[in-house]
């Protein structure tokens, strides 16, 4: 039988101390192990005593947790207390974008991993984490975070948290591209997830003595430094207390002075023997900032900070995450729009002859086709309430091709009443967002018709498919951003005047040129 451990003992081999407690036959089951352990990441018995207490009443907190669950004391928590944990993870995703941003092709890249987890299609909008299922192991770690708070929760509460994390996460993602693009200014979504209750911040160790030498400075005084000049969540300075631990035991000291690249490679080792790349580079990127703040507030060395290029690199795939609709394609989908009824009629032929996103389509007013400089548009904006747009490039004029008009759209738009959306008859889903019903429907659709292949999706392959022809049309790379509202970080001047996204007409000249009307589909000649 394994005894429950109420003092620090220390691992055989290397002598650093770890924290251990037996979990009760009874509860087995649900905690699913029959000891909890975690190491403390020290030789120094009065450390450990000191980091013991921490770490025990988090044991004690899953234990309550699994007694709850066993005795049916489910809580269901409220959407605040839901949105307030998934702040603690989008805060501490921006503050360590914040202090390592990288480039913008790997931020671009990190974003891109989190939407194609999305089920059907999801354009390039970070708004379409409406359509995140969980899987089991996002549920499990949803449920790892409330029980170390000794909360044991409903089926639906839990998927609600795993969506809620997974949006966290998708909204950080939108906010590390605009900090590699080097664009620092106020975080819009910030006040998206409420601050929890106050909490007391912990001790600031007294500073060094002038003229005398330099005590060494522990992870434990670093982190408690750190964390006194930028708050931390509870959570998240349990995270970094445990990442601390793992590079304390893969150093074999605790000295912060001392640490270098040498002994994070032994951490990031002595991990991947036992758990996987993602936890690694989770881990690494926790304490990343905490010595980015300890170089420039003089506590640390000057110097580079030694875990920068440190963490793993998983495996590489040349999985093609989006691809276009061919010809046959394209020509199919719309031909069977044309069978449809209410928005399901028009929606494909939009997506197809203006490039927009799912949502700048779906979720448009009927006010926003009409005639600006001469030409028919579809005005891209987020004036009206509660509409949103991925950055301010992507506000715009898109102007509306022979094609489109010809089929009846600008006829149909008009007949809608004044203030009415362009697609009434779609539902508003999650988020009051239309764009949430139709991604689903579209992509049912869109399979029922034969297009199978997973890297096609029923709103972005549109776009793939615009920015192939306006490149092979030889149409202006500042015209072509203007028709897609895309972002072009590259060239700084594309900021200057008015530019090409207020002029529609211009921009109807520069999409004449470009063949749009898929080879096989019989073009409407009645307005």
């Amino acid at each position: 039988m394994v005894l429950t451990m109420t003092r620090p003992t220390k691992r055989p081999r290397s002598a650093v101390y770890r924290a251990r407690k037996a979990v009760p036959q009874g509860l087995r089951a649900v905690v699913g192990k029959r000891e909890l352990i975690e190491t403390l990441g020290t030789r120094d018995p009065q450390e450990a005593k000191r980091l013991l207490p921490a770490v025990l009443a988090r044991f004690d907190a899953i234990l309550t947790a699994a007694r709850a669950e066993i005795g049916g004391n489910l809580t269901r928590l409220p959407p605040r207390e839901v949105a307030e944990i998934a702040g603690e993870v989008y805060r501490e995703a921006v503050r360590e974008a914040e202090a390592a941003p990288g480039t913008v092709k790997a931020r671009e890249y990190a974003q891109d991993a989190l939407l194609d987890r999305l089920e059907g299609d999801h354009g390039d909008s970070v708004e379409d984490q409406r359509e995140f299922s969980p899987t089991p192991d996002d549920v499990a770690e949803a449920r790892a975070t409330l029980a170390e708070r000794g909360v044991a929760t409903d089926a639906e509460t839990l998927r609600g948290l795993a969506r809620a994390i997974f949006s966290a996460r998708t909204f950080a993602a939108a906010v590390a591209i605009r900090r590699a693009s080097d664009d620092w200014s106020t975080d819009p979504d910030g006040a998206r997830f409420p601050l929890p209750a106050p909490h007391a911040a912990p001790p600031v160790p007294p500073a060094p003595t002038p003229g005398g030498p330099a005590p060494k400075l522990t992870t434990a005084d670093l982190l408690r430094r750190f964390a006194a000049d930028s708050p931390q969540q509870p959570k998240t300075m349990v995270k970094r207390e445990a990442a601390l631990r793992h590079l304390v035991a893969a150093a074999g000291h605790d000295d912060t002075g001392r640490i270098g690249k040498p002994d994070i490679l032994a951490m990031k080792t002595a991990r991947l023997a036992t758990v996987g790349v993602a936890t690694v580079t989770a881990e690494i990127g926790s304490l990343r900032p905490v010595w980015t703040w300890g170089i420039a507030n003089g506590v640390l060395p000057e110097g580079p900070n030694p875990f920068a290029g440190m963490s793993p690199r998983g495996r590489k795939t040349n999985k093609a995450a989006r691809l276009p609709f061919d010809e046959r394609d394209a020509a199919m989908l719309l031909e069977a729009a044309r069978r449809e009824t209410g928005w399901l009629r028009w929606v494909p032929w939009v997506l197809a002859f203006t490039g927009a996103r799912l949502g700048e389509v779906c979720d448009a007013a009927a006010g926003d086709v009409r005639e600006e400089w001469g030409v028919w548009v579809l005005a891209v904006h987020e004036e009206a309430e509660g509409r949103t747009i991925k950055t301010r490039q992507s506000q715009r004029l898109v102007p509306l091709a022979d094609a489109l008009i010809h089929e009846g759209f600008v006829a149909y738009a008009r007949s809608l009443p004044a203030g009415s959306p362009l697609f009434p008859g779609l539902g508003v889903g999650t988020w009051g967002k239309r764009s949430s019903t139709a991604t689903k429907r579209l992509g049912r659709w869109m399979r029922g018709l034969g297009v199978t292949d997973p890297r096609k999706v029923a709103g972005h392959s549109w776009r793939h498919r615009m920015k192939d022809r306006l490149r092979f049309a030889r149409v202006p790379a500042e015209a072509a951003d203007a028709i897609l509202g895309h972002d072009n970080p590259v060239n700084a001047g594309s900021g200057y005047g008015d530019g090409w996204r207020g002029r529609p007409d211009e921009l109807a000249v520069e999409l004449a040129k470009v063949e749009l009307v898929p080879r096989g589909l019989i073009v409407a000649t009645v307005l």
